[in-house]
């Protein structure tokens, strides 16, 4: 690594601090280009030997304010880019984390800082393309993705921030989910000084696990001995629909929102067909079988738990990744060079099996032990915050209930392992808090429940104004999942039609029983067995 990196070492060149007088234009394209031997100071970046590529200025549109865009490049190949806005700039820096495989650098993820005037940056994480099989027989890639991108760009950020402005960031940020929720976690947990607040969501805290224990899991749960799936999807409605027929008023309320689905006492087996019957309204043996493996999670030949399950009342999520349709396994095994095959080829071990190698040959007896060698890159599940914590930092989890890429037990497990460890929830709760969002799906994807909450203010009032988040706001925007413009705060009255209160771990929502569900002073909260 010291190799490839030496071979790229050279200098960043950077404005000096006089260039304030300068306009806007001039400041920014004076970054890169001819002549900026001569116009710029000279910076040397321990351990992120850095290159800016490009510099424009962007006009201001869409809501967006006038900034001035840079292209960099890390050595040897993190690739990132940060935008400041010319005149509005609110003294801050906010970086966006990415998303799955990253790959590319999403400007959509940094439009909502920026229209809050914030300077905004991403990475692409050290590799391009939207395919796993970068990390094939690729250590450095995986050394870039797993760790060193996120921190080596927020380091060249800060510098580059330093030098356009004058001055530093007075405060600094990160918020990401998924992919992005492990980049948060990776920073608070490896490099406390990066960032005064971090936002994560839904974390992959276990990279190699989760598509070991969860993309190859759950559609082999599935798998009848004749390799046919075993439970249709047209099944999965009416399953869902008896879980919150017992289930969905326990919050006083019936809406189609479980609070907590830990707290539904429905089993499979309520709703199992008698003397070995099959119909549309109950389940066969078999069916229970698959329901409670799901629901319970990766585990070996002996039953004991290797990962976590899926939650009651996800079952609408369930199709078609892990229950195929027409007589289809999941999409995540289905075919070559489907999800969990690149998965399976590139990330779990330390020397990479075949190309092409099906996830189906997992075994779960024999292979977890091995991908020890690669958790030491890519997992971020240390519960020992206490650097973080003594720095000051100050940082939000949030997972939906019915998350069907990241279980989301893992994160109620995370905070109360980091709870134990840092000495009690009171110890806890005044730098890091959990909430658990009712009915949500991945990140921004959608739900029940809505995904549409001001991350950013929440964090800001805590780390700048000391006013820690008992509860927050989620709104279901009218439009919402994949494709959809990231939310700006505040949103519109239009934007959205349903809110409604969530409260930090353990606490949860309960409806007084009149007035307006939409209305949060309706709700109260209430202690969770």
């Amino acid at each position: 690594m010291k190799l490839l990196i030496s071979a790229f070492s050279f200098i960043v060149l950077l404005l000096p601090l006089s260039a304030a007088a300068q306009s806007a234009q001039e400041r920014c394209t004076a970054l890169s280009g001819p002549g900026a031997t001569v116009e710029h100071r000279m910076v040397s970046l321990p351990d992120a030997p850095t290159r800016i590529l490009k510099s424009q200025v962007d006009p201001a549109h869409d809501g967006l304010p006038e900034s001035c865009r840079i292209h960099g490049l890390i050595a040897p190949q993190t690739h990132f880019e940060l935008r400041m806005p010319t005149e509005t700039w609110n003294g801050k820096f906010l970086m966006a984390g990415c998303g799955g495989y990253c790959g590319t650098i999403d400007t959509g993820r940094t439009d909502p800082g920026l229209a809050r005037n914030y300077a905004v940056v991403q990475t692409d994480m050290g590799h391009q393309g939207s395919s796993w099989l970068f990390a094939y027989n690729n250590l450095q890639g995986e050394i870039d993705f797993g760790f060193r991108s996120t921190h080596t760009v927020a380091k060249a950020s800060k510098e580059i921030i330093d030098a356009y402005y004058g001055s530093r960031a007075e405060k600094n940020y990160f918020m990401g989910c998924s992919t992005g929720g492990r980049q948060a976690m990776v920073e608070a947990q490896r490099f406390p000084r990066d960032f005064d607040g971090i936002i994560a969501g839904a974390p992959v805290y276990d990279e190699t696990g989760d598509g070991a224990y969860f993309v190859a899991w759950n559609p082999l749960a599935n798998m009848g001995e004749d390799g046919k799936p075993i439970l249709s999807p047209d099944k999965l409605p009416m399953i869902r629909q008896s879980v919150m027929d017992t289930c969905d008023a326990a919050d006083g309320l019936e809406d189609g929102i479980l609070q907590d689905p830990r707290q539904c006492g429905w089993k499979p087996e309520d709703i199992q067909c008698r003397r070995g019957r099959d119909g549309d309204s109950c389940l066969t043996t078999d069916e229970v079988e698959v329901l409670n493996k799901i629901y319970t999670g990766a585990t070996d030949s002996n039953g004991e738990p290797w990962y976590f399950g899926m939650s009651r009342g996800s079952e609408y999520t369930w199709t078609p990744e892990f229950i195929g349709q027409d007589g289809k396994i999941g999409n995540w095994l289905e075919g070559p060079q489907s999800f969990g095959e690149e998965f399976m080829t590139t990330m779990p071990f330390f020397y990479d099996p075949p190309a092409g190698t099906p996830a189906s040959t997992f075994d779960f007896d024999r292979d977890p032990p091995r991908m020890g060698l690669t958790e030491g890159i890519y997992n971020s599940q240390n519960p020992d915050l206490r650097k973080f914590k003594k720095n000051g930092g100050k940082m939000l989890l949030y997972h939906g209930w019915d998350d069907d890429q990241i279980p989301p037990g893992i994160s109620v497990d995370y905070y109360d392992t980091v709870t134990r460890t840092m000495g009690g929830p009171a110890q806890t709760k005044d730098f890091f808090r959990l909430f658990m969002i009712p009915s949500m799906l991945h990140c921004t994807m959608g739900g029940p429940g809505g995904t549409a909450i001001d991350w950013v203010t929440a964090l800001e009032n805590w780390v700048e104004n000391g006013q820690a988040p008992d509860e927050i706001i989620v709104r279901k925007r009218v439009t919402q999942g994949m494709g959809q413009p990231r939310a700006r705060f505040p949103l519109d009255p239009s934007e959205y039609n349903q809110t409604r209160r969530v409260f930090a771990y353990p606490d949860v929502a309960r409806y007084k029983g009149e007035g307006d569900p939409n209305d949060p002073g309706n709700w109260e909260k209430a202690s969770n067995p």
